[in-house]
C-alpha cells in the first residue's frame, strides 16, 4: 500500500498552493547615493534563488572510505540576473556606472574601496495575492560581468541585459537563524570552549573528574 494517495496531494495543493516561478521581485540596494535601483528592479525578468554546497573530503576509517564535511560554499561567484532594457538603456548604464565608477577606474585601473562598490540584493517570492512568502539576501554583492547584449533586425523582441554578480554570502530566514544562534557544530565548539572557563569546572564535570 502506498504511503501517499492522490487525494493527499490534491488536498495539499488546495490548502497551500504551489510556489510560482513567475511570482517574484528583486530589490537592488545601490552603492553610494544613487536612487536608480528601483527602476532597475522593476525590469528584472529572471533571477535565481541562491544555493548551498557542502565541501567534503574522503576519510579513510579502517577498510571503509567515508566522507566528512569540511566547509560550506554559497555559490558566491555566480548569481545571474536578466533585465529588460528600456529605450534609454538605463539598465545597462546603471551597471556600467556601478563597475566603471564604483569598482575600478577604466583608465587608470585603480580599484575602489570594498564598501563603496558592494551592496545587498534582496530576492522575494510572492503568492498570487502579491504577498511576500520568502526572502533571500545576497550580502556584499557587486556586478562582475555584463554579458554581451545581442540586437538583431530579424527579431522585434525586447532587448535584454544579463548581469552576473559575485557576493560574499547569502542569508534567509533559516540561515540568519543559524548565524544568530550559533547552532550546530559551531555552537558545540563554543560550548566546549566555555567548559574551560571557571577553572575548568565544566570540563571536569564532563570527564567525571573530582
Amino acid at each position: 500500500m502506498a504511503n501517499f494517495q492522490l487525494n493527499d496531494f490534491i488536498t495539499k495543493i488546495r490548502e497551500e498552493d504551489l510556489a510560482r516561478s513567475s511570482r517574484f521581485e528583486v530589490v537592488f540596494s545601490t552603492p553610494g547615493k544613487s536612487n536608480k535601483g528601483r527602476g532597475v528592479s522593476l525590469l528584472c525578468e529572471e533571477a535565481a534563488i541562491p544555493g548551498l554546497i557542502s565541501s567534503f573530503v574522503p576519510t579513510k576509517i579502517g577498510n571503509w572510505t567515508e566522507y566528512r564535511i569540511h566547509g560550506l560554499e554559497f555559490f558566491g561567484d555566480n548569481a545571474t540576473f536578466t533585465f529588460y532594457c528600456d529605450t534609454e538603456w538605463g539598465v545597462r548604464e546603471y551597471f556600467e556606472d556601478w563597475i566603471a565608477n564604483a569598482q575600478i577606474d577604466p583608465i587608470s585601473k585603480e580599484v575602489g574601496f570594498y564598501d563603496d562598490y558592494t551592496a545587498d540584493i534582496e530576492i522575494y517570492t510572492l503568492d498570487r495575492g502579491d504577498n511576500r512568502t520568502g526572502k533571500w539576501c545576497l550580502r556584499d554583492a557587486f556586478p562582475r560581468l555584463i554579458n554581451l547584449t545581442p540586437v538583431s533586425q530579424a527579431s522585434d523582441a525586447p532587448a535584454r541585459a544579463t548581469i552576473t554578480f559575485a557576493y560574499k554570502y547569502w542569508t534567509s530566514d533559516t540561515i540568519e537563524e543559524g548565524f544568530r544562534g550559533g547552532g550546530g557544530s559551531l555552537g558545540n565548539i563554543k560550548r566546549f570552549i566555555n567548559m574551560f572557563k571557571n577553572d575548568g569546572k565544566g570540563f571536569k564535570d564532563l570527564l567525571n573528574i573530582d
